[in-house]
């Protein structure tokens, strides 16, 4: 995810529709395409007011990868943002850890709105088509861990199509994954696609696909135990 700074309008208004706590709002924003220091954005909104632009508020989001090149490119101007909290300037170790985790999930939530757009991500009936079982024979399979599906809560599970392999075979070595890096499914799936210097440099699922279970297993217990890969 790519960090931009942008402004918010703090007033409601008929482009700024609001929504109840917790809900979705629709409004319009200025977004600058790359981080801005607090100096730059007071900047940019004593410019604007000078211009007559006023009820503007600073404000820190997220933006996916492809919604930050879309802007800096001059295309579309639809996006998606999630807000960030602002940096005090003399914050106490506590709030620090609230604003990281604050900040962890965010980019959480614009990662799993990219995933959800990804045409490999399947739905439950589209992974039971792809082999030929029912809908709850591939639920049993994730309970069991033989099939990595991850939850998206209320837009429900989405189960990565490359873990389905040429030959119709499923990923091996899934259920041995999920005993060492624990029963997170997103843990498994960072761990599948991240580079691992153990490996070669080469992503684990690649290594897996390649017929290195071993030397991936191995890497996992590395990771699993806090060291690096």
């Amino acid at each position: 995810m790519e960090r931009t700074a942008g402004k918010r309008s703090g007033q409601a208004s008929p482009s700024f529709a609001r929504g109840e706590d917790g809900a979705e709002v629709e409004g319009t924003v200025l977004v600058a395409p790359h981080a801005l220091s607090p100096g730059d954005m007071e900047r940019v909104a004593k410019l604007l007011e000078a211009e007559g632009v006023t009820g503007m508020r600073l404000a820190r989001v997220w933006l996916s990868h492809g919604d930050a090149r879309r802007i800096a490119e001059g295309g579309a101007a639809s996006i998606q943002a999630t807000l960030l909290a602002d940096d005090p300037v003399n914050e106490a170790p506590g709030q620090a850890l609230t604003r990281a985790l604050h900040e962890a999930r965010a980019r959480g939530e614009v990662l799993k709105r990219t995933l959800l757009a990804d045409p490999a991500l399947l739905t439950t009936a589209e992974m039971a088509a792809r082999l030929g079982m029912s809908g709850e024979g591939i639920r049993l399979k994730r309970k069991r861990h033989e099939v990595l599906g991850l939850d998206f809560a209320k837009r429900g599970l989405r189960y990565p199509g490359w873990q389905i392999l040429e030959n119709g075979h499923l990923l091996p070595a899934l259920p041995t994954l999920f005993g060492i890096l624990g029963r997170d499914p997103w843990a498994v799936y960072r761990f599948l696609l991240q580079s691992h210097c153990d490996l070669g440099g080469e992503r684990a699922l690649d290594a897996l696909t390649g017929g290195r279970v071993e030397a991936v297993l191995e890497t996992a217990k590395t990771v699993a135990t806090g060291g690096f890969s």
